[in-house]
């Protein structure tokens, strides 16, 4: 069961970003996904192997584990106040320190809750995305990758 509700979340995810758009000129000149994370520091985050980075299509990247999948995504800037549009079933949650302005997007019943991390640096946006754990845990994970990615702008 838990297994069906992970590919439907990420299913509804990328029909989600494709619906918003991701890249326009601003973002497509950031480093290429992949290459903003390693996968042991993927690995050191979660706390299990992950697998090599999988790119998704020329605007994210993937790592995945049984039962896990991490997602880095690089969204056009310009479309960051957008981003935090309220959205009935979501609540944002501003978080300081992280880029030039960050937030934690969380949606779903308490006990199935799944947290998603945006940060805008530049002209361009992150989406940072731990699939599987509780969303605490999400949170703790998609803060330490986002400190690695800003690490290498």
């Amino acid at each position: 069961m838990k297994s069906n509700y992970l590919r439907h979340f990420v299913t509804a995810f990328i029909c989600l970003s494709a619906a918003l758009g991701s890249r326009t000129a601003a973002a497509q000149s950031a480093a290429a996904p992949c290459s903003l994370l390693t996968s042991a520091q993927v690995t050191a985050a979660v706390g299990v192997p992950v697998g090599a980075a999988q790119p998704i299509a020329n605007t994210g990247c993937s790592w995945t584990a049984p039962h896990m999948i991490v997602t880095l995504s690089l969204w056009d800037g310009s479309k960051w106040d957008r981003m935090k549009t309220p959205v009935p079933g979501m609540n944002r949650t501003p978080l300081a320190g992280l880029g030039d302005d960050a937030f934690y997007t969380t949606m779903g019943p308490a006990d199935k809750q799944i947290a998603t991390l945006s940060v805008k640096k530049g002209s361009t946006a992150y989406l940072i995305k731990v699939y599987g754990p509780n969303a605490t845990d999400q949170m703790s994970m998609e803060k330490t990758l986002a400190g690695n990615v800003l690490a290498k702008l």
